[in-house]
């Protein structure tokens, strides 16, 4: 299947396909006539590569994480990465909220005002 087929197939925006191909996420194969093909089993891991890198893994963490799922009893050191992201995504949730409150606040402040 060509990339366009695939980003119809698996409801993946062509351009992440694209990144992700870049990154060395998905591998492309050659057809006789030179054009890129992809077969559904190049796409099987696209869920957890998308999950990871939108949650802030870095390329390289994602590579990593992807190369302890083939190591038996490598799941400890995922966990840990996995909790270590979360941690992350959890601090930034909280500063986020922060802002709200301050803004929730100046909007009561101003409004009582009135």
């Amino acid at each position: 299947m060509t990339l366009n087929d695939a980003a119809k197939k698996f409801d993946f925006p062509l351009e992440t396909l694209k990144k992700y191909i870049s990154l060395g996420f998905i591998r492309k194969n050659s057809s006789t006539d030179g054009t890129a093909q992809y077969k559904d089993s190049d796409f099987e891991r696209l869920g957890l590569i998308d999950t990871l890198i939108q949650s802030g893994f870095t390329p390289e963490e994602t590579k990593k994480y992807l190369a302890l799922t083939e190591n038996m009893g490598a799941d400890e050191t995922q966990i840990r990465m996995l909790k270590k992201q979360r941690r992350s995504l959890l601090n930034d949730i909280h500063k986020k909220q922060q802002l709200l409150d301050n803004l929730d606040y100046m909007i009561w402040h101003k409004s009582s005002k009135a």
